[in-house]
């Protein structure tokens, strides 16, 4: 099946701008010199791929480093990412969704941060209105210069819904095919929770366009990190789709998945992923394994997009 032409680029933790040479031509031998070089044609009457557009990621507080600035630097920090007449004019906006205790180090922290106890207990939500400063970024770069397209991803589950006991270190979410936790099932408890993190945003007037629930889930990290594969990640669909529906996110909310560190790791989900391609609107992979030069794996289904993204 042919990869759909239209990609959407989340770049994490870079920012691509994109500017003009500029040079000068010391004389007419040299301009010659170059003109008679090869001829680029440009056919405008072929379409390849399309680009929906370039964007930043405010994960592993970066939000915070940001805000730390005089406030003249913040909004020319602002201008460079989001202006069209001053800046990159990015238009794609990547939050990190905590799953850390505490913001120690770099870490992000989470909306609820401690255990009700057990799977069928409410969550105890700690929300500061700030969300490590992504929730002010987030405001500028939507409603000072238009970005609409903001894509709330989890690196992990907290830690007490995982088999590990821990947000780091790899470790999967309780209840899915192959990690069963004395504990129980915290799959519903973890579609409430990114459900009520998209809520949290809702309700100081920013729309969250997509939502991930997984970070290269192919690796255990000493930072947040949750192993999954694809019958895995089909499983959380499951029950993420309806809680989205349910909360009447499901037409303005699209799930993403998987955020694999490769297009090859991603390509090898992607029959798992089968299952639920009716409720996945955006396929994710990063770019820092090589790609695959030939490959069986099924491809997304029309309709469906695809998407590089760094790591945070």
């Amino acid at each position: 099946m042919a990869v759909p032409a239209s990609i959407l680029l989340l770049l994490s933790r870079a920012v691509v701008v994109l500017g003009a040479v500029r040079g000068s031509v010391g004389s007419a031998a040299r301009l010659a010199a170059r003109q008679s070089g090869p001829t680029v044609t440009v056919d405008l009457s072929k379409t390849y791929q399309t680009m929906d557009g370039f964007g930043t990621s405010e994960a592993f507080q970066r939000a915070v480093q940001m805000s730390k600035l005089p406030e003249t630097e913040q909004r020319r920090a602002l201008d460079l990412l989001f202006s069209t007449t001053r800046g990159a004019g990015l238009t794609i906006l990547r939050n990190g969704i905590g799953s850390s205790p505490d913001m120690s180090s770099d870490h992000m922290v989470s909306i609820a941060p401690k255990s009700p106890g057990g799977p069928t207990q409410p969550l105890v939500y700690a929300w500061d209105g700030s969300d490590n400063k992504q929730l002010w970024v987030a405001q500028e770069a939507q409603h000072t210069y238009g970005v609409q397209t903001i894509y709330a991803d989890a690196w992990s589950a907290p830690g007490y819904m995982k088999t590990n006991g821990n947000d780091a270190n790899g470790g999967s979410l309780c209840g899915v095919t192959g990690a069963t936790c004395a504990s129980g099932d915290w799959r519903q408890a973890y579609a409430d929770y990114l459900v009520r993190y998209i809520q949290f945003y809702q309700e100081s007037n920013v729309t969250i366009s997509h939502v991930g629930f997984l970070n290269e889930p192919e690796l255990t990290t000493s930072y947040a990190s949750m192993r999954s594969n694809g019958q895995q990640a089909a499983d959380f669909i499951k029950v993420l789709y309806p809680t989205l529906q349910k909360a009447n996110l499901s037409t303005t909310v699209g799930i993403a998945c998987c955020d694999a560190e490769g297009w090859n790791d991603q390509a090898g989900m992607l029959g798992a992923l089968r299952a639920v391609d009716d409720y996945i609107r955006v396929i994710t992979a990063h770019a820092y394994t090589r790609r695959r030069r030939t490959s069986t794996a099924p491809g997304p289904r029309p309709g469906t997009r695809t998407a590089a993204s760094a790591r945070a």
